[in-house]
């Protein structure tokens, strides 16, 4: 049984997909922080791996303010207790 980690109608304390993202990104640069330095192939490799994740995460993290917006124009945000502006 997998823990919900999305905030939602059954997860009210639950992370907000864009904030989750941008804490991930986070995380994955502090890692790169720790390699940069290191000319091994390997390292290097590591180094623009994470830079595409970042990259991929940012993409994602935009896709999802997007939706924010639609979503604003059509009501306010009721929280994650409240009645869905969308879908029922």
């Amino acid at each position: 049984m997998s823990k919900t980690v999305l905030m939602g109608s059954d997860n009210h304390n639950g992370w907000k997909l864009e904030e989750l993202l941008a804490q991930v990104k986070q995380e994955v640069s502090q890692k790169i922080n720790k390699v940069i330095n290191d000319p091994s192939p390997q390292a290097q490799l590591v180094v623009k791996n994470n830079l595409s994740i970042i990259e991929h995460l940012g993409a994602a993290e935009a896709l999802q303010r997007s939706s924010y917006i639609v979503l604003d124009a059509l009501k306010p945000n009721e929280g994650p207790g409240g009645k869905p502006r969308i879908g029922g």
